[in-house]
């Protein structure tokens, strides 16, 4: 499992980003193949079921649909690592 953090252009949930737990890192290399290659835009994910729900009732499964033109950043945390960011900032690429 892996915990998305998307920034999207014109998203007026008062954040600008969307947070979503999803099986795999398909996302993230969907996301890379757009910015390298700009394949098709418009793509879906398996959502997961998130870890510890104190016998609350949640959806085990579903889908999570996105258009990868109006992505502007990725951050990734696997639950035993570091986040992740993509595209890299300019300020991380400076010597």
């Amino acid at each position: 499992m892996i915990y998305y953090t998307i920034y999207v252009k014109n998203l007026h949930n008062g954040t600008g980003y969307i947070d979503v737990a999803l099986k795999d890192d398909q996302l993230l290399r969907d996301f890379t193949q757009f910015l390298d290659c700009s394949i098709k835009a418009d793509r879906t994910y398996a959502i997961t079921a998130p870890p510890n729900t104190q016998g609350r009732p949640v959806e085990a499964a579903g889908t999570f649909a996105i258009n990868l033109s109006e992505v502007v950043a990725i951050t990734i945390m696997k639950p035993d690592s570091t986040p992740v960011t993509l595209p890299p900032s300019e300020e991380l690429a400076r010597p």
